[in-house]
């Protein structure tokens, strides 16, 4: 039970980048932040010495929108995805085993 939320705290704590862009603990500080300066007024906010300026400088798309690949690559990694996908569900549904009752004619209403 330890390893497990050992391995919980530590995927929270640090995600990936590339993926998010962020962690979530910069994300959670970032927003309450954001919240604390949405609540203060102007005046207020100045004299509680909060940083009417954003944290971070905006940051670039992360992804495959920034990950500098070709469109055809794109395209490709798009469509082995979805072959995958197709692949999985093809396999997941025609493996099932179907014992209902219904299924089996032993239904008896």
């Amino acid at each position: 039970m330890r390893v497990i939320v050992f391995a919980l705290g530590v995927s929270l704590a640090g995600g990936t980048p590339a993926v998010a862009g962020e962690t979530l603990l910069a994300s959670a500080v970032r927003a309450g932040q954001q919240l604390a300066r949405a609540d203060l007024p102007r005046g207020a906010a100045v004299a509680a010495g909060v940083n009417a300026q954003p944290a971070q400088p905006p940051q670039q798309p992360s992804g495959l929108a920034s990950a500098g690949l070709s469109r055809r690559s794109k395209i490709l990694i798009a469509i082995g995805a979805a072959v995958a996908f197709g692949g999985v569900a093809y396999a997941i549904d025609h493996h099932v085993v179907d014992n209902t009752p219904s299924s089996l004619g032993t239904r008896k209403d």
